[in-house]
């Protein structure tokens, strides 16, 4: 079942935001009444809900907004019993005082806004010792690593439970929980009404990661990096899986050690495929079992594809980029070859622009804010070191940015001077949120050719598509499609 989580100050509020709900995708409302701000009307909001209602008055030790005392709470959970409640969350210290109706289920819950405890399973097992129907535990996830912990002790409890990482690390517990047979996956109403941390919407579960479709045969893939907030992997990915019908889901995972996360995550949930990105791209190349030329000649990978040999190391930037760049030189009567290209960054995304301008025939440049790993990556590839200071003194025909200067939420940097471009220079960007950055904006307006991000994006993504299933990508991945044109005006959330 999706919840849809009702929280308000007011009684008034909490109606309005039932009416709101009665339009989204949810098979039950859950009533914070910790949320209200003195006596919470519990008749008149359950009678209110389209939905059944899970009532909830949590207490402030646990993260809620309730700070009058245990039999003040135990009051108005008994009053949603009385009332109509289908469901009434409660914590340990007052499950057994629940005097409930045939029908009624009581949740015996847990919350942990610090960390995943290490004793989670035997927590789990102790709430199930109570005089309860379902367990609930959720806590603060560090890492990525932290998802399979909790969806674990899901599918061990002694009795049916709902689990949840919260925070944007847990969000593969939000997505993968119903098929491990978790109870309840909760989805806010709208972008900020969450109720706790990493909360996706309810639409999202549904239309995005098809949470209800989902089960234990169904392929995992997804995004590792950090941050993963801002990526459209998640929305392009899953649409095309459900155009081509195929039981598969795609889950951002972001996480602080590629290594660590590889080595334990991917085989217990059961993950086929990867997309990498910052700062894990030379990582996942060195950990993977087989490489393409593509991986080795760049230096880093950005996808990963499970074998029978084992996991293999791609990188469909390199391609992309070469693509979109001879594309566009075409498009405009230019000849790259022998021309000079500067390349800002010093990343796996420099590695693979390089790359793809060393095989159109550039001289490449790169230049990046740490020096150092400029004159490493030059030397490495055969390129030209050009200190940071310097990047506007070349006679480029191409200045590609390989960094995330400019990426949402900073919008207003730039990597390059805007007096330094010139009519007829390539602009060529991979940050593609926003679409039109400030190194585009600035280009444009000296005549440059520009050619965004999501050029790379699109092109990368179909790639990684045939990698992991073998197959052509779906019409989703043309930029020039409906869906795809309505993903472009979306903002991250």
């Amino acid at each position: 079942m999706i919840c849809i989580p009702i929280a308000a100050k007011t009684n008034a509020g909490a109606r309005n935001l039932l009416a709101r709900a009665e339009s989204e995708p949810a098979d039950l409302h859950e009533l914070r009444l910790d949320a209200i701000e003195g006596r919470p009307d519990v008749e008149g909001l359950i009678a209110a809900s389209g939905r059944p209602v899970l009532a909830t008055c949590r207490s402030a030790e646990q993260g809620g907004g309730f700070a009058g005392t245990r039999a003040e709470r135990l009051a108005i959970l008994q009053r949603a019993v009385d009332f109509g409640a289908s469901y009434i969350d409660c914590e340990e210290d007052v499950v057994s005082a629940v005097r409930r109706k045939s029908g009624v289920v009581l949740i015996a819950s847990r919350h942990d806004f610090s960390a995943v405890p290490d004793n989670l399973r035997r927590l789990a097992d102790r709430l199930a010792a109570t005089p309860c129907d379902w367990v609930k535990f959720a806590a603060a996830a560090a890492d990525a690593g932290d998802n399979p912990r909790i969806l674990e002790a899901v599918k061990t409890c002694k009795k049916p439970a709902i689990g949840i990482a919260m925070g944007e690390a847990g969000l593969a517990s939000r997505v993968l929980g119903l098929a491990y047979g978790s109870k309840i996956a909760f989805g806010a109403l709208s972008t900020g009404l969450e109720s706790a941390p990493g909360q996706p919407t309810a639409r999202e579960l549904k239309d995005f990661y098809r949470v209800k479709d989902l089960t234990a045969d169904t392929a995992v893939y997804g995004l590792i990096g950090d941050p993963v907030a801002h990526s459209l992997g998640r929305m392009i990915h899953n649409r095309a899986f459900a155009e081509a019908g195929v039981d598969a889901v795609y889950i951002p995972f972001r996480c602080s050690r590629a290594r660590e996360f590889l080595e334990t995550v991917p085989s217990r949930l059961g993950i086929r495929g990867l997309s990498v990105t910052m700062p894990h791209k030379r990582a996942a190349l060195e950990w993977a079992d087989l490489a393409t030329g593509a991986a080795d000649a760049v230096g880093a990978a950005n996808t990963l594809s499970l074998r029978k040999e084992g996991w293999l190391a791609d990188n469909s930037d390199y391609p992309a980029a070469r693509d979109a760049l001879a594309a566009a030189a075409l498009s405009h009567g230019l000849d790259p070859r022998g021309k000079a290209a500067l390349v800002l960054g010093a990343g796996g995304a420099a590695r693979a622009v390089g790359a793809a301008l060393a095989e159109l025939g550039c001289a490449t440049h790169v230049a990046a804010r740490d020096g150092d790993k400029a004159r490493l990556l030059a030397g490495a590839s055969g390129w030209t070191a050009t200190a940071w200071r310097d990047r506007d003194r070349g006679k480029w025909a191409v200045v590609a940015n390989a960094t995330p200067i400019g990426m949402t939420p900073d919008e207003d940097a730039a990597p390059f001077p805007a007096g330094a471009w010139r009519p007829g220079v390539i602009a060529f960007e991979s940050v593609y949120r926003p679409r039109e950055t400030r190194f585009l904006r600035e280009a444009k307006a000296a005549g440059a050719i520009a050619v965004d991000g999501l050029e790379l994006f699109f092109r990368q993504a179909a790639l990684q598509y045939e990698s992991w299933l073998g197959a052509p990508p779906p019409r989703c991945y043309d930029p020039a499609d409906e869906y795809a044109q309505a993903l472009l005006s979306t903002r991250p959330t």
